[in-house]
């Protein structure tokens, strides 16, 4: 039996967010190179809600007020998080910065659409813009390995091209 952990799932976010950004570098003249780490950090902004690994649970309460780390993983909590960031750099950036967060976002929430779902549908991740639980593609497992198997070398491919495109 596999055993069920969400580090290769987050790798594959994070590589996937590599991979695009810096292909997308190649051609667009707003996104350079040093947009690609945010791209990277923006990946796991909707895996915020896994902090209920370390807490124990997927509650938490404040002030009397009892909420869940899964409103984390919606979009309306992302692109709070997204716009925060952005913020954290210099005004010339922001645009860039938020674009690219959201970018790596869209993408992360679209890859978790893939994930293989026992109900065949995913949580509500559109939320605020709809509560609506849209079917999941039924792809791959979060603990499935292969995507990272994926992943990894298509990151290394893509590192490789990119270093020889550079003076």
């Amino acid at each position: 039996m596999e055993e069920v952990t969400p580090m290769s799932d987050l790798l594959t976010h994070v590589l996937a967010a590599y991979v695009l950004a810096t292909v997308a570098s190649w051609s667009l003249d707003w996104l350079e190179p040093h947009h690609v780490p945010m791209a990277m950090v923006g990946a796991v902004v909707p895996d915020a809600a896994k902090v209920y690994l370390l807490t124990g649970t997927d509650r938490f309460t404040v002030a009397g007020v009892t909420g869940s780390w899964y409103a984390l993983q919606t979009v309306g909590a992302a692109f709070c998080f997204s716009l925060a960031g952005s913020l954290l750099v210099p005004k010339r950036e922001r645009r860039v910065v938020l674009a690219v967060l959201l970018g790596a976002v869209g993408l992360h929430v679209t890859m978790d659409y893939m994930v293989i779902r026992a109900g065949g549908v995913a949580p509500p991740y559109l939320y605020p813009l709809t509560w609506a639980e849209l079917p999941s593609l039924d792809v791959y497992l979060s603990s499935s390995r292969w995507p990272s198997l994926v992943a990894v070398p298509t990151a290394g491919v893509v590192w490789l091209v990119d270093r020889s495109r550079r003076p």
